[in-house]
């Protein structure tokens, strides 16, 4: 799936809210890739919509929970790419990694300003 440079508003917001870790805050999907948020808000990543489907799901008591569940995910399929665990597993409601991520997902933050990871 294509991605944009631009970090989903809405990870953004959690991270710099001390919420979520760096690495979990994921880049916005190109046009119509881009699902909308639940809460209104505009569109976010494919992480923000599966801890809207986990809120849903009545899992846990708001967002911010929901999205560090996602994130938490997000980074053991990091490092490990496509293995069905979690939310990644049976379930299906964390989009699995293929190998390659990690890296990207390292590089790119490198050169976000609001990243502790680096910043131009």
């Amino acid at each position: 799936m294509p991605l944009t440079e631009v970090p989903c508003p809405r990870c953004l917001a959690l991270y710099k809210a001390g919420g979520l870790r760096a690495e979990a805050v994921q880049r916005l999907p190109e046009g119509a890739y881009a699902p909308l948020a639940r809460d209104g808000s505009g569109k976010c990543c494919l992480d923000c919509a599966s801890a809207d489907a986990v809120l849903d799901m009545c899992m846990v008591p708001d967002f911010a929970y929901a999205r560090s569940v996602v994130a938490y995910d997000r980074q053991e399929q990091y490092r490990l790419p496509g293995v069905p665990t979690g939310l990644a597993g049976p379930a299906g409601l964390v989009r699995p990694s293929v190998p390659g991520d990690h890296e990207d997902q390292l590089t790119w933050l490198v050169h976000q300003p609001w990243s502790n990871r680096g910043g131009n």
